[in-house]
């Protein structure tokens, strides 16, 4: 899970007219990666990854990268859902510190509604324990924060 740090945020575009044409091929909905460039009580806009700015973003989609990947190497970012192999996280940013609240577990040891450090579980890969793997994220698949 480990890697360079780069400061990066997700958004779900907005405002794209289909009969327009744009300098990118997103669509209202897709996911844009890259740096934040306004964010303000007007709305948000993202440059993305290969320059592109002005992109329009929901942002009550805006979503920081951890700094951490996955056991496939995805990116982490807040509001992902993420599995250890047993129990079923929430990635969260409390207080100050990008963390794990548990949605869904089969353990007597920890209860839905735990938090726990992100960084515990770059620990664990390191020391060759489960890793994470990201399901999903808290808006394209709300039903994995649902009880069964």
């Amino acid at each position: 899970m480990t890697g360079a740090h780069e400061i990066l945020f997700n958004g779900k575009a907005i405002n794209r007219d289909p009969n327009r044409q744009y300098r990118t091929d997103y669509k209202n909905g897709d996911w844009v990666c890259g740096l934040l460039s306004k964010f303000d009580e007007y709305g948000a806009e993202m440059t993305n990854e290969e320059g592109v700015s002005g992109i329009d973003v929901d942002p009550e989609t805006v979503v920081q990268f951890t700094g951490l990947t996955d056991k496939n190497g995805k990116r982490i970012f807040e509001g992902h859902i993420c599995t250890d192999g047993e129990n079923v996280y929430e990635v969260v940013f409390d207080k100050y510190q990008f963390s794990v609240k548990v949605i869904k577990t089969p353990l007597y040891l920890i209860k839905k509604g735990d938090i726990f450090p992100l960084w515990q579980f770059d620990n664990c890969e390191r020391n060759g324990y489960r890793q994470l793997e990201i399901i999903g994220n808290i808006y394209d698949n709300p039903e994995l924060l649902e009880e069964k």
